[in-house]
């Protein structure tokens, strides 16, 4: 399996909940590979800081997903509402950049109708805040078009695209979606709920 290939699928705090999601993975069928550096099992409480990695294929992705979460989310997401993502990602950096989701729902199928690419008045590397002026405008376009806002994305510069503990913190509507990006230097994109502290996956299709 190729390390040019593969993509981050989950992140674990204890290499044990990595290993059994790897055999889960593995008796489906999917191959995949736990990156950590434990000292070849010598320091176990490393990872408190720096995780455990389980990558799979980027083929593989949504399919892994699905054999981990039986119940999870999709979210429609075109190529042009991608492409405005990475772009507003590449030429904020190195701060963050963010911004607003309008969500449209057709036959039961949440997509992502307009990506409002917005101002990060915090104008840091690690934390964002739309510009509340901006915030409004997107909100009234959308209501005009008969979407809602219902989702965010941001960037993280020179990290993987999962949810930091500040990301968690201000998550605070659990119907959200968040949309991250990351890093800069060679960017994915990946979405997530975020409910009670916690966040899951939402595969993305196109």
């Amino acid at each position: 399996m190729s390390a040019d290939s593969l993509v981050t699928l989950r992140i674990f705090l204890h290499r044990d909940e990595a290993e059994l999601a790897r055999l889960r993975l593995e008796a489906a069928g999917i191959g995949s590979i736990v990156f950590a550096d434990d000292e070849g099992g010598l320091s176990p409480g490393f990872f408190a800081e720096h995780r455990v990695r389980l990558a799979v294929r980027r083929c593989d992705m949504a399919h892994a997903l699905f054999e981990l979460e039986p119940e999870i989310q999709t979210l429609r997401v075109g190529d042009e509402a991608v492409a405005a993502m990475l772009h507003h990602a590449s030429i904020m950096a190195p701060i963050e950049a963010c911004g607003l989701l309008a969500i449209a729902v057709e036959d039961g199928v949440a997509s992502v109708a307009m990506v409002y690419c917005l101002t990060n008045i915090d104008r840091s590397p690690v934390r964002f805040t739309v510009a509340p002026a901006e915030h409004y405008g997107a909100l009234r376009h959308a209501e005009r078009n008969g979407w809602q806002i219902q989702g965010a994305f941001h960037s993280h510069p020179r990290a993987l695209p999962f949810p930091s503990q500040t990301d968690i913190a201000a998550a605070l509507d659990p119907d959200w979606y968040h949309l991250i990006v990351g890093p800069v230097r060679d960017p994915s994109l990946r979405a997530f709920t975020i409910r009670s502290g916690s966040a899951s996956d939402v595969v993305i299709m196109e």
